[in-house]
């Protein structure tokens, strides 16, 4: 029996966070990210009567501003999408135990050794989910059936807000065909712009061309791509393993410090060496640790919990120095730094696109990076940041 998995993805969730506690915001355009005086700030997140007059999330607030003026302007409310996340997984895990959190706003469901309890009915099953979510918590979910994990987060997209998608079974390339190619996950702008050179339009021209095309003309998408223009994912749901929760880096100094520059560079090595790690073992990571040591013995660490999971050490540096700088006391000089990775999940060969830079292009550079520095040392090649901090 072929494994039937649901993809749950949250309708505009910060703002419907919002809206559940604030009912007064409900009915009129919505837009998280910053107030009418927070010009220089972006659009986290539009509802949907927003975005039926264009806002896009990552959109300039002032741009959004000249679109929807009428619009309620607000700043995110600290802690609640993390505090609904929470809510919401444990809704799913009262279905299955098989709950693959994908991000703050997704996760996958293996519900294939459940649905005797619903007689076989897996929409049944979905309208069951989605029912309580709204209930219970007053936000929605759209959801996606397929036999193919990646089928059923392309299918979620498909009938927004609020609705069900089923990917017929064994009828996969079909149904994909017609789609537009940037619905595939990690397709973003810049290997849009490579498959429009082909005129590769909808996911169906991806069939025109053969595995060396992919290789030659994409390179990390090689296999990705065309696996997914046919209908092809072996990938089950991921259950994070006993022994595989988290990987970690840390080096203890020959002399304590609290030399901030130094810090930040041996930060960014132990980053970079831990991210290195994490792709050797085709993992991805999507909460970060911090840890020191003092002078006195005592143990501190922060952590941050992104979006969406990572292994490429761009997408955490910022993070990172935030954390230690809450760690560096004037009063304590540390001896021992560390940093550490978990909620763990493997990779699948799609990159997480990032609306401010190519992750394609990063994930070209860290990869022969890591060659280089497999055949020769570690410190043989550095990211600019920390070649500057060496001089």
């Amino acid at each position: 029996m072929e494994k039937i998995i649901f993809h749950i993805d949250m309708d505009a969730f910060f703002a419907s966070c919002e809206e559940a506690i604030n009912p007064k915001l409900k009915g009129k355009p919505l837009v998280v990210g910053g107030t009418k005086e927070d010009v220089r700030s972006i659009v986290s997140c539009p509802n949907y009567l927003a975005r039926a007059k264009g806002v896009r999330t990552a959109m300039p607030l002032k741009h959004a501003m000249q679109l929807v003026p009428e619009a309620n302007f607000i700043r995110g409310t600290r802690g609640l999408y993390s505090d609904y996340s929470k809510r919401v997984r444990e809704i799913l895990y009262k279905y299955t135990p098989l709950v693959q959190p994908a991000s703050i706003d997704e996760a996958y469901l293996d519900v294939t050794d459940i649905l005797h309890l619903y007689k076989g009915d897996y929409v049944l099953l979905a309208e069951k989910i989605k029912n309580e979510i709204r209930d219970t918590l007053h936000i929605t979910c759209s959801i996606g059936i397929s036999t193919k994990k990646v089928c059923t987060k392309i299918a979620s997209k498909q009938n927004k807000p609020d609705g069900i998608t089923v990917v017929p079974f064994g009828k996969e390339k079909e149904f994909l065909a017609p789609l537009p190619v940037e619905r595939i996950p990690g397709v973003g702008k810049s290997t849009y712009t490579k498959l429009s050179k082909y005129g590769v339009k909808t996911i169906g021209d991806l069939l025109k061309f053969d595995k060396s095309f992919f290789e030659n003309e994409i390179g990390v998408y090689s296999a990705y791509l065309y696996n997914v223009a046919n209908g092809i994912d072996e990938r089950g749901v991921h259950i994070e393993s006993e022994d595989q929760k988290s990987l970690s880096k840390e080096n203890t100094f020959n002399k304590d410090t609290n030399d901030r520059e130094f810090l930040i560079s041996e930060l960014y090595s132990l980053l970079e060496k831990a991210c290195m790690r994490l792709r050797k073992y085709q993992l991805l990571g999507k909460t970060l640790t911090i840890k020191v040591k003092y002078d006195d013995f005592t143990v501190n660490q922060k952590a941050f919990t992104r979006t969406r999971y990572s292994n490429l050490e761009m997408d955490f540096y910022d993070d990172a120095l935030e954390l230690m700088n809450k760690l560096i006391l004037k009063s304590k000089k540390i001896r021992l730094l560390g940093v550490k990775f978990s909620e763990l999940e493997k990779e699948d060969g799609a990159v997480q696109e990032n609306l401010f830079y190519d992750g394609n292009k990063f994930k070209n550079i860290v990869d022969r990076m890591d060659k280089i520095r497999a055949k020769y040392n570690f410190d043989i090649i550095k990211f600019g940041k920390n070649y500057e901090r060496d001089l």
